[in-house]
């Protein structure tokens, strides 16, 4: 939580030896000793009940020790001292929201704004809470608040990069997070967020340079450390990688998380000592569900590395249970939006659009369904000279919730039918200038997010040229890849077997909608001929997309480059066979999975 710094009254008013009792647990507080300052804060009480510093700082040291409601307690015994004060309104509001009572967080916090309007430390605890809830834009105007009445607020700076971060406002993340170091060199948090934004931006050497600066800082940054393990592990650096996420196991053995990313990184050959601990902490009696279900995964991957089919797919099925167990969805949500989709981009929709939308030819979308080798077809064509691939870009998803407001009822994909030809040739021309932050001087640029298969037509209005290249696979091994793996993004149908293969048939019926729509504005690349037929595939994707042979393509695992997804390791290998069919040696367990797909 943020400091606050309102003066609640004069010390000298109270008597000299309570007074004498809590200057020592101020001392002590600032040196660390919380058990001796609470001490000394209470026998200042004892002497003078009405202290209300006291009561208010024993709160903090309470805070502190993660005794929230007696915090609470004692804050609110302050406030009976004091009514109303600014303060102590934002200090009740801190240890609501420690004990995730955010919404009560709020009112306070809204209080203490309204009896101080200047106050900068209730706006930005005020901005924390609302991000806590999810409700970025109205965190962001409350950091902006707290900066307006206090320009030298670093942690106001640091918050706000946060939140903008999560809003994909990425370029001004990057510069509020190094107003933060600017004002507080030592703010490691600001480190660690600007390393996070400047890697999703591609700078890659940058971010690891922010990352090592926060732990320089903090040797103990589990997220820093965890945050230059997935770099280095997206940039092919495997040994790295690994290096740090033992780090993050170092100093917190329990961080089921990380053993989940570490054993995707990693190749078991045997039963090892990392097997043995996520074993360990998997049958530990007091381990909730979410930490579960990262060790179940991990040992999932483990056990497939070492053959055992049949124990690898115990593990994950319970990993999918418990992660389906967590999630608030239907089929039918999805259902609805396939059918909007396909009412809304029709042809009719098409043949009145004709000639309208920006004509750059820069974008090459690589789509599918997530774990199609997408990732591969991407690190192909950006090994290609004219070509720079930036990944998983939300540039589209962005713009789109950029075209109505939040609460109007005209939503995506309704809304687009209310443009004319100047608003799709300007969205189409921000989306360029999005993605040309990336790489300003390539002729082609990949965005490789699986799910834009759902707004190829959002894509033909605005980017008429645009190069899309439709990923295929194998319906069964497809399926399987995406059952077995946890995704920190939202593929909620993806964890229960039935629902993934309705889903698994709602694309295919979509993209034979845009087919019928856009004849020739689609091309299909099988996973699997391109494992076979690896040259003649990529000459004939090259000539798709309007570009000469280079042989760096054949060889596009020796290509340094950052690539954000579950295949990262994959696509450091030559092509190989390993994963086709892979889904028989599961075959009795995907049963409803394949009654789903084929009836």
């Amino acid at each position: 939580m943020a400091p606050v710094a309102r003066k609640l009254a004069n010390t000298q008013m109270y008597n000299k030896k309570a007074v004498k009792c809590y200057e020592q647990g101020r001392v002590l507080q600032r040196e660390g000793k919380l058990p001796d300052a609470e001490r000394a804060y209470k026998k200042a009480i004892k002497i003078n009940r009405d202290f209300v510093e006291a009561h208010n700082d024993l709160g903090n040291v309470l805070l502190d020790r993660g005794r929230f409601k007696e915090a609470f307690n004692s804050f609110r015994k302050a406030l009976n001292l004091r009514p109303g004060h600014p303060m102590l309104l934002t200090n009740l509001g801190n240890a609501l929201q420690v004990q995730g009572e955010i919404e009560q967080a709020v009112d306070w916090f809204s209080k203490a704004i309204a009896r101080d309007p200047n106050f900068a430390g209730a706006h930005n605890n005020l901005g924390n809470a609302l991000r806590d809830l999810g409700r970025f834009k109205e965190a962001d105007a409350s950091y902006r608040q707290a900066i307006a009445f206090n320009p030298n607020y670093a942690d106001s700076h640091y918050n706000l990069g946060s939140v903008l971060f999560q809003l994909d406002e990425l370029d001004e993340a990057v510069s509020y997070f190094q107003n933060a170091i600017e004002l507080d060199p030592g703010h490691a948090e600001a480190y660690n967020g600007l390393g996070n934004a400047l890697a999703y931006l591609g700078e890659t050497d940058r971010a690891i340079a922010s990352y090592r600066k926060a732990i320089k800082i903090n040797p103990r940054h589990n997220k820093a450390h965890k945050g230059l393990g997935n770099l280095l592990s997206d940039l092919g650096e495997i040994d790295g990688a690994i290096a740090s996420y033992r780090r993050v196991i170092e100093i917190d053995p329990g961080n089921a998380d990380v053993y989940r990313t570490l054993s995707s990184n990693k190749k078991y050959t045997k039963y090892d000592d990392d097997i043995e601990a996520m074993e360990s902490l998997y049958e530990s009696k007091n381990i909730s569900e979410v930490p579960k279900m990262h060790l179940a995964f991990g040992l999932g991957k483990a056990y497939e590395d070492l053959g055992e089919y049949e124990k690898s797919m115990q593990f994950i099925l319970q990993a999918t249970r418990l992660k389906r167990a967590s999630l608030d969805y239907s089929i039918s949500e999805s259902e609805n939006l396939f059918d909007n989709i396909k009412t809304t981009f029709t042809s009719s929709f098409f043949s009145a659009r004709e000639g309208m939308g920006n004509q750059d030819r820069t974008p090459i979308f690589i789509l599918g369904m997530p774990r199609s080798g997408t990732s591969l077809v991407e690190q192909i064509l950006a090994s290609h000279a004219d070509v720079f691939g930036a990944g998983e870009l939300n540039d589209l998803p962005v713009l789109i919730r950029k075209i109505a407001p939040a609460d109007s009822s005209r939503q995506f994909p309704a809304n687009i039918t209310d443009l004319d030809s100047e608003a799709l040739e300007n969205l189409g021309k921000q989306y360029i200038a999005r993605v040309r932050r990336h790489s300003p001087e390539a002729n082609f640029i990949c965005d490789k997010l699986p799910p834009n298969f759902l707004r190829i037509g959002l894509i033909r209005a605005i980017l008429p040229n645009a190069k899309i290249i439709h990923c295929t696979r194998d319906p069964m091994d497809n399926c399987l890849s995406l059952f077995k793996n946890y995704f920190s993004s939202a593929i909620d149908y993806s964890y229960e077997l039935t629902e993934l293969g309705q889903y698994y048939n709602l694309y295919l019926d979509l993209m034979q909608h845009w087919r019928d729509a856009m004849p020739e504005f689609i091309y299909d690349l099988s996973y699997e001929s391109l494992i076979d037929e690896q040259e003649s595939q990529i000459r004939q994707l090259l000539d798709f997309c309007h570009l000469p042979w280079d042989d760096a393509c054949l060889d596009f695992h020796k290509t340094r480059r950052k690539v954000r997804t579950a295949s990262n390791a994959q696509v450091r290998r030559p092509i190989y066979k390993d994963s086709v069919k892979l889904w028989k040696r599961y075959e009795k367990q995907l049963e409803p999975l394949r009654v789903a797909i084929y009836g």
